[in-house]
């Protein structure tokens, strides 16, 4: 045998569409060749990327613990002192808009994780075989827990639990005056509509991408002088 021949990695048909869009080549692939080492290449990416994207996912994560705590403690003090109490249904108010975008970053991030792990499940096959696919259990009570799916719902209970810090607070003032009492509904309705319209348009932003008007380019002349 040829020590020096190439080996011919056959492309399944699955697989055929996908990359063509992605190295434009949808036929047997040589070893070594400019388009396998394409693949090499952008399996260590799409790792990098996803690592990246975990990290940037718990360092979001702690940024919005770290506010709750903070309007947490608020509340709290707003709630329990009675020449603050008309305050507290404000800082629900905000701790709810604060949530929801806690859940849809949440569910971002989780998008994007997946995203590098739906293309590592792609193109791992060409390279390390289904490494990245395997894992070990004893039985179906063994199975990993999803992490942030976990979080995903963490964050839902704590939308519900402003909502229910708004509807205590607004319980206690009342009878102070409804004038008041009415500008706080609006206002919750208000948030709370706007928060999410924005953050349902930035999902059909990201959709949409391809429609949108193309983006200009240019390089940047070299002006450079020999002393």
């Amino acid at each position: 045998m040829d020590e020096n021949k190439k080996e011919v990695i056959e492309i399944r048909p699955e697989d055929k569409d996908f990359f063509a869009e992605f190295i434009g080549c949808e036929g047997p692939i040589i070893q070594d060749s400019i388009d396998h080492k394409k693949i090499i290449l952008a399996l260590d990416k799409a790792h990098d990327i996803r690592k990246f994207e975990i990290d940037l996912y718990w360092k979001r994560a702690t940024y919005f613990f770290a506010f709750f705590t903070v309007i947490t403690a608020a509340f709290g003090y707003l709630f329990t002192h009675n020449n603050y109490t008309f305050l507290a249904p404000a800082l629900a108010i905000i701790g709810s808009v604060f949530a929801l975008c806690f859940c849809y970053v949440n569910i971002g991030s989780k998008y994007w994780q997946e995203n590098w792990e739906f293309i590592i499940d792609k193109i791992e096959y060409y390279v390390t075989g289904n490494l990245y696919k395997l894992f070990f259990f004893e039985n179906h009570r063994t199975k990993r827990p999803s992490v942030t799916k976990i979080n995903i719902f963490l964050s839902k209970l704590i939308i519900a639990i402003w909502y229910a810090c708004f509807i205590l607070s607004m319980h206690q003032i009342w009878n102070q005056s409804m004038v008041l009492n009415v500008s706080y509904i609006i206002l919750i309705i208000y948030s709370t509509g706007t928060t999410l319209y924005y953050c349902d348009k930035t999902v059909a932003d990201i959709s949409n991408n391809d429609k949108e008007s193309p983006r200009f380019f240019r390089f940047r002349n070299p002006n450079y002088i020999k002393s």
